[in-house]
Order: C-alpha cells, then sequence, then structure tokens
C-alpha cells in the first residue's frame, strides 16, 4: 500500500504534527515492512508536480496540520479548496483522512469541517484523529496513535477490494431500538443489520426500548448521595443488559428536533445516577435514524454533534451517523464498525472527553461534601492539579526568536523518534467489561478500588 501525507503545517519541518507523521513512517516502514510513505512539504498556495504525483500513486491520503480557532488552518482550508476545484479526478477515489496533534474540546468542529468537505465531494472519508501533542511522548499516546493507524490503512484496504471483515475473536453487538412506536422501516434494518453482524462472526441482541417501563428523571439527586435511584423499574436491567459485556451498540430511531426521541432520551437522562462521567467503558456506537416530517438536512449535521457529545460523555467511540436508505451504504458501516473492533480502536475516545471530564470534575468540586468518591476520582486523575509557571518562558520579539522556539519544543519529539524500536504493545481491552458498570460506579463513589471485587 502506498501512503501520501499531504502536511498541511506552514511551519513545514517544524510542526509538532509533522513529527507524529514521522512516528507513522517509521512503524509503516521499518516495522510493517511496507513500501512508500511519502511527506509532502508543506502547501505554499498551489499544487505542485510532486503533490500531484504523490497523489495519484498512493492508496491512501493522509492530511496532517495544526487547529487554529477551532478550524482546520487556513492553509488546509487553501489546499482543500485547490483540491476539490481543480484536481478532482486525481482525488475522487483515494481513500482520505485527517490528523492533527491539538486534541482539545473544540476540535471536534475542525474535524467536522474536513469530514463534511470529504463527503460533500464524494470522497472516501475515514474517521480522522485528534491527538494531544504530548501524548506522543507516552506509551499510551502511542498505543493510540497505532490503533488509529491501523484501523485506517485496514479501511483503505477494505475500500479497494470490498470483502466483508470477519471479527478476529469474539464479540457482542446490541441493536437497540429507541422509537416510541413500531416502524417497519427500523425493524428491516434492524434484521438485515443482525445478519450482516452475524456473519461477520458477533453474537447479536436486540433490546427495544418503548417495552421497557423506564420512568422520567426527577433530577431529586438522590443518586448524587448514595448512588442508588429512587425508581425502583426497568431501567438498570436495561442498562445492565445494553452495556455489559458489549463491544458494540447499534442505535435506531426516529429523528426528533436533531436527536433520537424522547424514548431514547428517558433512558439516556437516567445515566444521571451514574455520577462523573457515565460509562467508562470504551463502546464502539453508530446512529442509524429516519428523518420525522419537521425535519430537515440541518438537523443531521446537528445530530452528529449531538452524537459526539453524548459519546464524549460516555467515553466511546463513535464510527458514525447514517440515514436509512441504501442498504449498500449501511452494510459498508456494519463492516467500518467491525474493521473498528478488529483495530483495537477502542482506546480512541474521541474529541469530547478531556474536555468533558474537567466539565464534570468542577461539578464534582461543588458537590464534593455529598460525592466524595466523584471529588476523589478527579483528583486522582489530576483534574484539580494547578499546572506551575515555567521560569524559562519568556516574550519572543522577532522571527528567529519564534524559530529557535519551535526547534526546541521539538527535541523531546525527536529524541523520543530516536529511540523508538518496537511496535506499540496493545493493552487489554475493557479487561472490566464483564462486571456491573453500576457495581463499579457505586464501589468508586465509596473511595475504594478494592471495592469491585468485594
Amino acid at each position: 500500500m502506498k501512503i501520501c501525507v499531504l502536511n498541511c503545517s506552514p511551519k513545514n519541518n517544524l510542526s509538532l504534527t509533522l513529527q507524529t507523521i514521522l512516528y507513522l513512517q517509521k512503524w509503516y516502514q521499518e516495522k510493517l515492512n511496507e513500501d512508500k510513505f511519502d511527506i509532502i512539504p508543506a502547501f505554499s498556495g498551489s499544487v505542485t508536480e510532486k503533490i500531484e504525483e504523490a497523489i495519484k500513486k498512493s492508496d491512501l491520503i493522509i492530511m496532517s496540520g495544526a487547529i487554529f480557532h477551532f478550524d482546520v488552518h487556513s492553509s488546509m482550508g487553501e489546499l482543500l479548496d485547490v483540491l476539490s476545484e481543480n484536481y478532482y479526478d486525481l482525488i475522487k477515489d483515494k481513500p482520505i483522512t485527517f490528523l492533527s496533534t491539538s486534541g482539545m474540546l473544540g476540535d471536534t468542529m475542525a474535524h467536522n469541517k474536513f469530514e463534511m468537505w470529504a463527503k460533500r465531494n464524494d470522497l472516501r472519508y475515514i474517521n480522522s484523529l485528534s491527538l494531544e501533542s504530548a501524548e506522543i511522548l507516552s506509551p499510551t499516546g502511542r498505543e493510540e496513535l497505532f490503533c488509529w493507524f491501523k484501523y485506517t490503512k485496514a479501511i483503505a484496504e477494505y475500500y479497494r477490494d470490498k470483502n466483508m471483515p470477519r471479527a478476529k475473536k469474539q464479540g457482542r453487538v446490541v441493536l437497540l431500538d429507541t422509537c416510541e412506536k413500531e416502524n417497519t422501516r427500523i425493524r428491516s434494518a434492524m434484521k438485515d443489520a443482525k445478519q450482516r453482524f452475524e456473519d461477520s462472526g458477533f453474537e447479536t441482541e436486540v433490546i427495544t426500548l418503548r417495552e421497557k417501563n423506564i420512568s422520567h428523571c426527577t433530577g431529586c439527586q438522590c443518586c448524587f448521595s448514595n448512588r442508588t435511584c429512587i425508581f425502583k423499574d426497568d431501567w438498570e436491567k436495561t442498562f445492565e443488559k445494553l452495556y455489559l459485556n458489549t463491544d458494540m451498540i447499534v442505535y435506531f430511531g426516529e429523528l426528533h428536533y436533531a436527536t433520537l426521541g424522547n424514548c431514547y432520551k428517558t433512558f439516556l437522562e437516567r445515566h444521571a445516577c451514574l455520577g462523573r462521567s457515565g460509562i467508562e467503558d470504551e463502546v464502539i456506537k453508530s446512529y442509524f435514524f429516519i428523518l420525522d416530517e419537521k425535519s430537515d438536512r440541518e438537523d443531521i449535521s446537528a445530530f452528529k454533534f449531538n452524537c459526539e457529545t453524548f459519546d464524549g460523555l460516555n467515553c466511546s467511540y463513535l464510527s458514525d451517523i447514517c440515514e436509512l436508505g441504501s442498504s449498500e451504504k449501511m452494510e459498508e458501516l456494519y463492516d467500518k464498525m467491525t474493521i473498528a473492533f478488529n483495530s483495537d480502536i477502542m482506546p480512541q475516545n474521541g474529541f469530547l472527553k478531556n474536555g468533558i471530564r474537567t466539565g464534570f470534575a468542577k461539578v464534582a468540586a461543588s458537590v464534593k461534601n455529598r460525592c466524595p468518591g466523584d471529588y476523589s476520582y478527579f483528583k486522582k486523575l489530576g483534574c484539580y492539579d494547578t499546572i506551575p509557571v515555567s521560569p524559562y518562558i519568556q516574550w519572543l520579539d522577532n522571527a528567529e526568536d519564534a524559530k529557535k522556539d519551535r526547534e526546541a519544543r521539538l527535541i523531546p519529539y525527536r529524541m523520543t523518534l530516536m529511540h523508538l524500536e518496537e511496535l506499540p504493545a496493545i493493552t487489554e481491552r475493557r479487561k472490566n467489561k464483564s462486571i456491573s458498570v453500576i457495581k463499579r460506579q457505586k464501589a468508586a463513589a465509596r473511595g475504594f478500588e478494592d471495592a469491585l471485587h468485594s
């Protein structure tokens, strides 16, 4: 496979994102024994012959660059426009993805813009990655980057041959019907999805929310103090059935005002009794929907952002959203979920995780007298730590000083790259998945790690 990287950073070789790309190149060529991994110099306003030739020969295009003001950098925006307007024939059949190293709360907007550009131009978009630049210096960050790279490479290969992937290990998929009333289109789509996943080697189960007796959350906050809900209905049983031992969840429902209907929202609101960031498992999710008579196309864009917010709360990996329609397109998304499962991509926790976690930390701080477990949890994560001011920070007066400053920042990355010997070791995924999520949350609230196994 031939990979072409378009470096969209105006910093060129002084770009932190480019250092991340060098990790991928080292793994790809030295450790995976693959052949071509071309890194093209920074885009400077025109598509050169070198860029044109690299794109033409590539099986996969990775665009790398920074995020400025919650958007892709202007240099990348310019390149996107030039490619789609003047070189569409070059890129129309190429799988394409985006890598940034900001890893902050607002990155979602930039990645959504890139995805929108790719899909509106009918390109083969692959879920992109936003990784905190400093994370690449840690084993966990390198593992996350490598899992994403495995996934991206596997999707590109899938686009090339279109063979249905099989699960490399036994997995469990839950299909969740969120409709208030039975819908024949939804029922038919779920039947097809069940067949596709079972053919790929998954154990598959269907859960219908409207058949459950789930009361509306009253916001009484009883669960904040003792982790016990005042209602004794079907919520806890349904929740455990949904998440216990589950690797992937596929949601089906009708779109109401850019979100799934009230049946699903009632179920979601009761998650408040878990406290903190909701579910601490990485679960791959996708959403399939039909529009109601009041919905329009703008609702779909808003729905994507809402899903990312919910999955940021739940620390999950969002595969995609898809309108019920072409069976071929839907099967492709089921296959993409299988490839994500095979690639161990579940640690990729979504662009919103850190920002949401920090937000919950502030909530935990304000109620720490009632929720000592929450406070201890976030304290352990370092959410309350203050970063001491460095005595070495100084004002930069000119471009030469700025260049030296950037070069100094790159030293740890280059040193780490020099000593990078093996592929990252993939850690055990979801090691607690067979233990009740609610039991885990209650144990954490009491502040005892050992309470899990008591």
